[in-house]
Formats: C-alpha cells, structure tokens, sequence
C-alpha cells in the first residue's frame, strides 16, 4: 500500500514538472491565438500601479521630453520596422503607441518601454533597427 502510493505521489510530480516546462516553452504572451480568445486580447493590468510613467512620459517630466532626446512619438499609421522589442524581448504590441528614430517607427513590447527608450534612444534605437534584443 505504502509503495503504491509513493509510486502514484512520484509520477504526479513528474507529469506535474513536465506540463510546467511545456507551458513555459510553448507560452506567447501577444499571439493571436489570445487575441482571439474571449475578452478581445485586449492588455488588462491585474493590479494598477500609480508610480509607472504613462503615456510614454517619464516619471516627473512632461510627455514632450522624448521630442528633447531625438525621439518622438509617431502619430502616423506606419507599421513598425522591429518585431521584438530590443528592451524586454517581448513581441510588438500594435496597441502600444509606437516612436521615430531615424525616420523609422519602432514597436514597444509593453508600457514600460517607451519611457526607457525615452530616455536614451541612441542606446535602444539601433538594436530596434536591427530587429535585436539587448543581450543582458
């Protein structure tokens, strides 16, 4: 009896551990998939935080601070020339408001990228331009 249940106790913590790699390995966090989904696919943040930028401004300064640094925020409809965004490594949210940098519409992959590329777009901008993630 006792055996059979350390048997039963082992084999669920082993398929337990195997469907937790494989969510983790398969999991996209924009696809379409969940754009699909019920909801819409729409961002809904769990827990509000008043202390994040908002609207691409920075904390304390005023939203036209990245016209300041050689970025601006893009009003046209132009499709974004990155797929990844080189900041947090997440796929280009549409949703998002996106900025020029060089005459090129780059992509941000959540909302706290655009005060961070804000604040120093010749760090971010080439890696945007080239499709790449910083390498941490």
């Amino acid at each position: 009896m006792t055996r059979s249940l350390f048997i039963f106790l082992g084999t669920f913590a082993v398929g337990a551990f195997v469907a937790l790699v494989a969510r983790a390995a398969f999991f996209e966090p924009h696809s379409a998939r969940e754009a699909n989904a019920v909801g819409g696919g729409d961002y809904a943040p769990m827990v509000t935080n008043t202390l994040a930028p908002r609207d691409g401004a920075t904390a304390g300064a005023p939203a036209s601070s990245a016209v300041a640094t050689g970025a601006s925020v893009a009003s046209a409809d132009g499709k974004p020339v990155n797929t990844v965004c080189a900041i947090c490594g997440m796929d280009v949210d549409p949703k998002i408001p996106t900025a020029t940098y060089q005459g090129k519409t780059i992509g941000f992959g959540c909302k706290m990228c655009p005060p961070k590329f804000a604040k120093d777009p010749d760090r971010w901008g080439p890696l945007y331009l080239k499709n790449e993630v910083v390498k941490r």
